[in-house]
């Protein structure tokens, strides 16, 4: 699981790379010939959209979140697993709720035909990132749950 969402975080990382190359481009033309980029800002918010929730599962995956454990770093072994198992189970309670009421909305905006201001790109386009994000961290958290359990099982 922390493979497949590295990989994904990757290609997160790439559409900000795009963002980013396509922002010193517009300022490039702008500076030069008075030309820009057409569609920037749909463009860019897209490929944020896209970076951001293709990183996010990884964060889970690594469990690279910013945690505060002054109170729990003192707790037993046995305890600081439970209590990861329950904010595990908080943390995909949480992004499968959000997860699905992003695919019902979603599916409202693409019944109603939808799309950005300046170039038109359908606006499911942006939300399947945040719909598959979510679901995917949803699902990281479901798998440390069992694999925090199985190894309390072993111990």
């Amino acid at each position: 699981m922390k493979r497949a969402t590295y990989y994904l975080a990757l290609l997160g990382t790439m559409a900000f790379v795009v963002a980013v190359g396509l922002t010193v481009l517009d300022i490039v033309l702008r500076s030069v010939s008075g030309l820009t980029v057409h569609g920037l800002t749909d463009i860019v918010t897209l490929c944020t959209m896209i970076g951001a929730m293709l990183a996010i599962p990884y964060g889970f995956a690594a469990q690279e979140h910013v945690a505060i454990d002054v109170f729990t770093a003192r707790l037993g072994h046995s305890t600081q697993a439970i209590l990861m198992i329950f904010a595990a189970f908080l943390a995909f309670c949480f992004l499968a709720g959000a997860a699905w009421f992003g695919a019902e909305q979603m599916m409202r905006e693409y019944g109603y035909g939808d799309r950005s201001q300046s170039i038109g790109i359908p606006i499911i386009f942006y939300w399947l990132p945040l719909v598959a994000g979510l679901g995917l961290s949803a699902l990281v958290n479901l798998w440390l749950i069992l694999r925090k359990i199985r190894s309390l099982s072993r111990t």
